[in-house]
C-alpha cells in the first residue's frame, strides 16, 4: 500500500548518498535528519519505507525537508512498538500511514506480490487481505525450495521409516510448502520461569527438522526460524550451537517484519491444559507477519487445542484443516526422528 500526498516527504538504512540516474539520492534513518545536510536544502521528496511501524512523531520529523512525501508499508502488519499501556490507549501506537490510510483519494494498493508462492500466500490472502492479493508471475506462484540432495534424503528416510517418524518425509517434500505440525498427541507442554516461556519439545522438534532441511542441501542462509517469546529463542539457539555449520538465523516475529526467508520454520510455543493464553499471539497483525516471510516452505509446530483458544489462530487452523495442510504427530515424535 502507498500514499502519495502533495507538498510533503524519507528513504532509509544509515545516512549515505548514492547516484540514481545521474541525480544524488540521500538515504538515512528517520531519525537521521539531525545531519546538517536537512538544514541547507531542501528535497523534492521524501520516501519512508515500512511506515506502518514507525511512531507519528518519528515519521514527520523528515516531512519537513521535502516538497512531497511516499508512505510505503502496510497497516494489517505490525504497528510502531510502544512499551507504555497509557501511551498505547491513548493513540501511540498509531502510526502516521494508518492515520491517513483513512483518506482512500492518497491510497494505492499493492496487491501484486513478488515474495510467496500461492500456496503460502493463500493463507494471509484469505485471513487478512480478502483475496486481493495475486502472484507476480508463474514462477512465483509455483515456486518450491531447493533441496538438491533431497532424493537421497528421501531414500534414506524411507529405510528408516516406521509410524512414529512416517510423517518426517511428508513434511520435507518441497511440493508440500505449507506443514501444521500439531503436537497435542506428543504432548509438547509449555515451560514458564522467571526468565520466560519457553517450550522444549517444540524446540527440539525444530532442530532436527532444521538438521534434515540442511542435509537436504538447504543453505544455513536460506532457513529463519521463528518464535514470539525470546526465551524459546534461547532454548532453540542452545540447540543449533549442536550443527557443524551456522547461519541459521533466530528471531522474534517483529524482527522479522520487512524481511523474508526461502524456509521459515515457526514455533507458536504456548501448549497448556490451563488456558494461559498471554498476549504476543493474540494480534492478528504478528500473525500476518509470521505467515508472510516464508518464499518457498512455512512449517508451523504448534498444539492446535490451546492455540485455537485465540481468534485469529483459530481461523488459521480452520484453513490449514480444510486444505489437509496439519500434520497430527505422534506420541513422542521427537523421539522416534530418524536422524
Amino acid at each position: 500500500m502507498v500514499f502519495r500526498f502533495k507538498d510533503e516527504c524519507a528513504l532509509y538504512t544509515d545516512f549515505e548518498f548514492f547516484i540514481l540516474s545521474p541525480q544524488p539520492v540521500v538515504a538515512t534513518t528517520c531519525m537521521g535528519v539531525n545531519h546538517p545536510i536537512f538544514t541547507r536544502r531542501r528535497f523534492d521528496f521524501c520516501i519512508v519505507d515500512e511506515a506502518s511501524q514507525i511512531s507519528q512523531p518519528i515519521c514527520l520529523g523528515p516531512l519537513f525537508f521535502a516538497h512531497r512525501f511516499v508512505l510505503v508499508g502496510d497497516h494489517q502488519q505490525l504497528p510502531p512498538l510502544v512499551q507504555s499501556a497509557e501511551a498505547r490507549e491513548l493513540g501511540m501506537s498509531e502510526s502516521l500511514f494508518k492515520r491517513l490510510e483513512r483518506n482512500q483519494d492518497a491510497v494505492v494498493q499493492l496487491t501484486v506480490q513478488y515474495r510467496m508462492n500461492s500456496k503460502i500466500m493463500a493463507l494471509s490472502n484469505t485471513l487478512v487481505y480478502e483475496g486481493r492479493l495475486e502472484c507476480a508471475s508463474e514462477r512465483v506462484s509455483t515456486a518450491v525450495v531447493n533441496l538438491p540432495n533431497i532424493k537421497s534424503l528421501q531414500m534414506e528416510l524411507e529405510f528408516r521409516e516406521s509410524a512414529e517418524n512416517a510423517w518426517v518425509k511428508d513434511v520435507l517434500d518441497p511440493s508440500n510448502p505449507v506443514c501444521f505440525l500439531n503436537t497435542q498427541e506428543i504432548p509438547a507442554l509449555e515451560t514458564e520461569e522467571k526468565c520466560g516461556i519457553s517450550n522444549w519439545i517444540e524446540a527440539k522438534l525444530v532442530f532436527l527438522l532444521t538438521s534434515l532441511l540442511l542435509k537436504a542441501g538447504c543453505k544455513p542462509s536460506d532457513i529463519g526460524i521463528i518464535a514470539p517469546y525470546r526465551q524459546q529463542l534461547k532454548v532453540i539457539s542452545g540447540y543449533l550451537m549442536n550443527l557443524p555449520c551456522s547461519g541459521v538465523e533466530v528471531n522474534t516475529v517483529d524482527k522479522y517484519q520487512g524481511r523474508d526467508k526461502s524456509v521459515i520454520i515457526l514455533s507458536f510455543v504456548r501448549s497448556n491444559i490451563d488456558g494461559k493464553l498471554g498476549d504476543l499471539l493474540k494480534d492478528w497483525r504478528r500473525l500476518n507477519v509470521a505467515l508472510t516471510r516464508a518464499k518457498h516452505k512455512l512449517i508451523m509446530i504448534g498444539c492446535c487445542p490451546t492455540l485455537c483458544r485465540f481468534e485469529s489462530l483459530e481461523k488459521l487452523i480452520s484453513l490449514l484443516r480444510s486444505e489437509g495442510f496439519i500434520f497430527n504427530l505422534p506420541p513422542a515424535a521427537h523421539e522416534h526422528f530418524p536422524m
